[in-house]
């Protein structure tokens, strides 16, 4: 599988990631202006906490667009041996003892898809372990880890 395919994989999680939060925030939108939330009184907070979640979920909404974005025009530079693993990297590992894939991408991080009959992990600049990954080469050993790095794309 080419890297342009994982990334259509790891889009189209987060599109459907998308459609439910979209839905789920209109609702909620709607129950934060329906008859149901009208207060009842001074200590009722119905409405407040209704309304509360509506953003919330608007918010995460929005964060899964712009998910989508990066990822629509992402197009990783082919791997360069001589500069290590960089944004973009599809990276094989083993992990005590079990071969995982990392996907190193602008966005999307956590989600897992398939690559070649195995799972293969999509990691973000936030993660730890793209960081420990950042400039390092197919032999090797991350430090404070147990985790080999097999092969590199």
């Amino acid at each position: 599988m080419s890297k342009p395919a994982l990334i259509r994989q790891i889009r189209s999680l987060l599109e459907e990631q998308l459609t439910i939060t979209l839905a789920a925030a209109e609702n909620a939108r709607e129950n934060a202006t329906g008859d149901e939330t009208k207060s009842d009184g001074k200590y009722d907070t119905r409405a407040i906490e209704a309304a509360y979640l509506a953003g919330a979920q608007a918010e995460q909404a929005e964060k899964l667009a712009d998910s989508v974005r990066l990822l629509t025009v992402f197009d990783p530079a082919p791997y360069d041996e001589d500069d290590g693993i960089g944004a973009g990297a599809l990276v094989e590992t083993e992990h005590d003892g079990k071969v995982v894939f990392y996907f190193l991408t602008p966005a999307g991080g956590g989600h897992t898809v398939e690559y070649d009959g195995f799972d293969c992990t999509v990691l973000t600049p936030e993660s730890p372990l793209y960081q420990d990954l950042l400039g390092s080469h197919a032999g090797d050993l991350l430090e404070g880890s147990s985790v080999m790095i097999l092969g590199v794309s």
